[in-house]
């Protein structure tokens, strides 16, 4: 058969379709290394080639249906409300035409409409946002039955608009119907399910549900490590369950948890890292107030190693722990050791300026010097040597 040679209207019609798939690959690569800002230039880019391909070429308008609705979605994760809502409605508009003549619209139209919820959702019009989603939700279940997986993400945010109106038993309701989901689907040992322990520990503990709150985080925890997961959510769940215990005032689970994170931070980052410093700064703050002075102090002394190479041993954050060493100290009764380490942090707050902390510092010092003085057993002139030279 013979093949006539495609016009130079075809030729470019192909080399722009293939440009735009092209762009789609590239968005994928953005989206890996959380460049927002990227895949909006990428996506107003593919929206203007879709004009061109619909408006000149005559292909579907479904694709600048799509290339709306995607612009919306990337405008919403950068949180550029306004744009995503004007694309966002400018698609739901296109798509409703299209109902008739294009076979995909209407169940995309279930998507548009949820995106369109979660926009309203965070630019805070919460009854518009329950509207919307209750809307897709409807339409969904018409198209696909009760059963399909899609409807889980149109619950989970219907679920956050409800959290947000306070109704705690319809949100848990919404996130019962997406575990059914996926529990059916999937079974309960799949990743898909810690989203949902995630949603509805937070539900539980907004309504002031502790041991719901915590037994839930704790299977999404249990189900992270199930699955061999290493990476900082693991870390960020277990210090929050952490925190959650220290509220109930389970101090020992409290410290499990923190303890447990701490190691997943170490392991993703090492013992010099920030994030590893901050667990094993709430680990020193829980000890004390556990009144485990001696443990805390342990953790404090490591913490100021760490601090000195993270921060410099004239930085404000370095001084912070010196005086919590010191005060530790002062609690153990152990009064030359924190007369040293409370110096240690004067000098460092009189180099920054900070006068406040140097008032409070001063008055510690003169305390362990009025203590030191009325104990015999310790050197008074050695101590009034070391506080002129803190003077």
């Amino acid at each position: 058969m013979e093949e006539f040679p495609l016009s130079i209207a075809d030729r470019i019609c192909g080399e722009l379709e293939d440009k735009n798939r092209v762009l789609s690959e590239y968005v994928k690569d953005r989206e890996e290394i959380g460049d927002k800002e990227g895949v909006i230039q990428v996506r107003i880019h593919q929206l203007a080639l879709c004009k061109v391909l619909v408006n000149v070429h005559n292909r579907s308008p479904f694709i600048l249906v799509q290339a709306h609705t995607n612009l919306g979605e990337s405008y919403l994760s950068k949180e550029y409300y306004e744009q995503a809502l004007d694309h966002l409605t400018s698609a739901l508009k296109l798509n409703g035409n299209l109902f008739n003549s294009v076979q995909e619209a209407k169940p995309f139209h279930t998507h548009i409409l949820t995106l369109l919820g979660k926009c309203y959702m965070e630019a805070g019009n919460i009854e518009d946002a329950s509207n919307l989603l209750e809307k897709a939700l409807k339409m969904n279940k018409s198209l696909l039955g009760d059963d399909n997986l899609s409807h889980a993400p149109i619950l989970t945010a219907l679920s956050k608009v409800q959290t947000k109106q306070k109704a705690y038993a319809k949100a848990l309701d919404s996130m019962t119907s997406v575990w059914e989901l996926y529990e059916g689907h999937y079974g309960m040992k799949h990743e898909a399910m810690i989203e949902v322990y995630a949603e509805m520990a937070e539900i539980y503990h907004q309504q002031n549900d502790v041991n719901n709150s915590i037994d839930i985080l704790r299977r999404k925890l249990n189900l992270m490590m199930e699955l061999d997961w290493h990476s900082d959510i693991v870390a960020e769940s277990a210090e929050k369950l952490g925190a959650w215990l220290q509220e109930s005032q389970n101090f020992p689970e409290a410290l499990d948890a923190l303890r447990n994170a701490e190691k997943v931070y170490e392991y993703n980052h090492g013992q010099i890292n920030k994030k590893t410093a901050k667990v094993k700064r709430h680990i020193c703050m829980l000890l004390l107030k556990a009144g485990e002075y001696e443990e805390a102090l342990q953790e404090c002394l490591e913490l100021e190693e760490i601090d000195r190479s993270l921060h410099g041993k004239s930085t404000q954050q370095y001084a912070k722990n010196l005086k919590v060493i010191g005060t530790i100290f002062m609690i153990l009764n152990r009064y030359s050791q924190a007369y040293d380490y409370f110096n240690k942090a004067y000098d460092i707050y009189s180099k920054i300026k900070n006068k406040k902390a140097m008032k409070e510092i001063k008055e510690k010092l003169e305390t362990i010097k009025k203590t030191l003085k009325e104990n015999p057993e310790v050197r008074v002139q050695d101590v009034d040597n070391e506080f002129s030279k803190s003077k």
